[in-house]
Formats: structure tokens, sequence, C-alpha cells
């Protein structure tokens, strides 16, 4: 009976705090952030950029020098807004993505794994996240770097490699005006820029 009450005097104040913890949503704002997502072809490199972001990020307070609470981290792309500068080439994407079905591409965070031990209010992390494309999801691990900024303003920074096929994405062949047939690579880049904020009141 003794040790019980030692226990419960020790674990019960840790609970609390845990309980007590403030949560913080960081929300994407205009402008926040962008996606770019580069390839290779028969014709050298491709690239296409997306700066509408959607998506929040739910931790609390000391978050990302301390993990605390699961932080829900949730990210979307609308697929229109995704652009080369070639009309060709963004009118083929919105085509092989059946864009008025899957309007957005959609990234869910499952897991975040610390890497190493935060530093000036940086930490880095490998990601487990749920990717959906075209309706199709797959899971996959992104390293990232997430940077406290301020008190209400958090920056995320993060890079991974996902294959068209694994999303069930023939990579798309197509003439290009001046260029002839270009032939693309399975593999896409990734890289992520992005900083949410919380709303202010």
């Amino acid at each position: 009976m003794k040790r019980t009450i030692v226990l419960l005097s020790l674990t019960l104040p840790l609970a609390l705090a845990l309980n007590g913890a403030e949560m913080l949503r960081y929300e994407s704002q205009p402008g926040g952030g962008k996606i770019i997502l580069e390839g290779k072809s028969s014709h050298g490199v491709w690239t296409m950029e997306c700066g509408a972001i959607g998506g929040f990020i739910e931790a609390d307070a000391a978050f990302p020098e301390s993990i605390g609470a699961k932080p829900k981290v949730e990210v979307s792309v609308p697929v229109r807004q995704i652009k080369s500068g070639k009309k060709a080439m963004d009118a083929r994407m919105l085509s092989e993505m059946n864009q008025p079905v899957h309007p957005k591409i959609e990234y869910r965070v499952l897991e975040l794994k610390p890497k190493g031990s935060p530093s000036g209010g940086k930490a880095e992390f490998d990601a487990v996240g749920a990717l959906t494309v075209v309706g199709v999801t797959r899971t996959n691990t992104m390293p990232v770097t997430i940077t406290r900024v301020d008190k209400t303003k958090l920056k995320v920074n993060g890079t991974a490699i996902v294959k068209m096929t694994d999303h069930g994405l023939k990579p798309p062949s197509f003439d290009v005006i001046g260029i002839g047939l270009m032939k693309t690579e399975d593999e896409v880049k990734i890289t992520l820029e992005w900083t949410p904020e919380v709303e202010k009141k």
C-alpha cells in the first residue's frame, strides 16, 4: 500500500503536467510556403511548383524541442495550382492526375521519429507519413527539419523521393513544341518549404 502511494505521488504530477500542456494549432497562411516537384526526362530536368499549401500542425507549446503529446500534421496541395510554366506540360499533368476527381495531393504524418538532440529551436525527424495521390495512398519516410521561428510560427523543410508508378501513374511521354518527344522518368523529388502560423486572436 505504501509503495502504491509513493508511485502515485511520483506519476500523478507528471500526468497532470502532460494533460495540462498547452496545445497550439499552426495553420497554413497565404504565401507561407511552396512545394517543388522535380524529375528527369529525355530532355533534362523538369520542374513544377505550387505556392498554395493547405494544412496544419497541432502540437504542444514546447514543440519541436519536445514532442510531448503526439503532434497532428496534415498537408494538402491543390493539383490545379501545380505549374511548370509550360502549357502543354501543365495540361497533361492535370489530365494524367484526373484533377476533377482527385483535386488534391494529401499528406498525413503518422509518426515523427526524432533524430539527434534539438538545438536552437530546431529539431530533425524522420516523418513516417501517408501520401495520397490520385486516390492511391502509400506510406513513406521523409527526413524533415522543423524550426521554431517564434512563439507563433514554425518552419518545416523536407525532401522525399516518390515514384509515379507507386500511385498508379504511368510516367508520361508527350510532344513539346521545339523539343520533340519528351519521355519522363518514374522518380519524382518532392521538396517542401512550409511556414504555418498560429492564428492571431
